[in-house]
């Protein structure tokens, strides 16, 4: 809108600008030439066929009354004086004319434009949509296709062995706790963009929250075969924040590096300070990402293009954009990082 505004508003500037000057040309002209021309004419005597200064009095007057229109149709016909004024008032108005034609001409395109931008935008969003429903489909799809099979094969009598018993309920209980995970992230997704939605923020200790989150996830991280690093300093960092949102977006980011990587890949969080802000970093010695680093903060983006059940929802690090441009903090990735292969760059401004 702010955009359209100032559209509209400069080209409002031009076309008053240009039909000024043609004013201000047509103005040199009547007032040079045509008005002085019908002055003379006005003082011609009556015999010359010319009207006089009384007959257009007289025209003012039927005109503004409605009496002897046959006179003042007479009176018109062998008036010079009549039609060079009503020439002067017509070239008068000719630029006004011309600057609201060329306007609405100029208003009306622009309508137009915005009109099939918002139709392609509109387009994209519902096949974005479309995409993003196929995407989650699939992801739900595979264990409910697996808690279906082993289920029936406990239940038919199929599996008698109790320890397979027990191998395909603990199959059936992963893919479960699966689907909740998924679930509960499409409505994480969901809830930060609905209307109701709004940020709690107060006073953090950047630093402390980051430490924290880290440490909730080394076991994670040891389980995985991979080593965690951290570099945070112990001094605070205050900045307005809401705790629990802005915790997920480290403890997503931390998720996200453990899921997309092999066994012995190291990670680390990498917290460094400076002029009026903050950059923490999760970092690790994987493999480069090779897509676009925009469309990765997409929802259902992977950095892997193979599709794999327990390689995420690729919505971890759209939530985790979302909840930074809440803050208005910022959210980049950046290959390589100092010694590591790639980091995700969390920039917070101070309080």
């Amino acid at each position: 809108m702010d955009n359209l505004k100032s559209f509209l508003t400069t080209r409002l500037l031009a076309v008053a600008a240009a039909a000024g000057a043609l004013e201000m040309i047509v103005q040199v002209a009547v007032q040079g030439v045509l008005l002085p021309l019908a002055g003379y004419l006005a003082k011609t005597s009556p015999e010359t066929g010319l009207v006089r200064g009384t007959d257009l009095f007289m025209i003012l007057r039927s005109i503004l009354f409605g009496n002897a229109q046959g006179a003042v149709l007479g009176i018109m016909a062998r008036s010079q004086v009549l039609l060079l004024l009503m020439l002067s008032l017509f070239l008068v108005l000719v630029p006004v004319v011309t600057g609201l034609i060329v306007y609405s001409r100029i208003v009306a395109a622009r309508v137009n434009e915005l009109q099939k931008s918002r139709d392609a935008e509109r387009e994209a969003y519902y096949a974005e949509r479309n995409l993003m429903l196929s995407d989650f489909a699939h992801d739900l799809r595979t264990p409910i296709m697996t808690i279906s099979g082993y289920a029936g094969a406990i239940s038919d009598g199929v599996v008698t062995d109790p320890e397979m018993k027990a191998e395909y309920i603990d199959a059936i209980r992963r893919k479960s706790d699966r689907m909740s995970g998924l679930i509960n992230l499409l409505f994480e997704y969901v809830k930060l963009g609905s209307t109701g939605f709004a940020l709690h923020k107060k006073e953090c200790d950047i630093n402390e929250l980051a430490a924290e989150t880290a440490a909730a996830l080394y076991t994670d991280m040891e389980d995985a075969g991979m080593e965690l690093e951290a570099d945070i300093p112990e001094e605070p960092f205050i900045a307005d924040a809401d705790k629990a949102q802005a915790g997920r977006i480290i403890n997503n980011l931390l998720v996200n590096a453990m899921r997309h990587n092999e066994r012995g890949t190291q990670i680390a969080v990498l917290v460094n300070r400076l002029a009026g802000m903050e950059e923490i970093a999760v970092a690790d010695t994987g493999v480069k990402i090779e897509k676009d680093p925009e469309q990765l903060f997409e929802p259902f983006v992977k950095g892997d293009d193979a599709r794999s059940g327990d390689k995420g929802s690729g919505l971890g690090l759209s939530i985790s954009k979302k909840i930074a441009d809440m803050h208005g903090w910022e959210l980049t990735l950046v290959q390589p990082y100092g010694k590591y292969t790639k980091a995700f760059v969390l920039r917070v401004p101070e309080k």
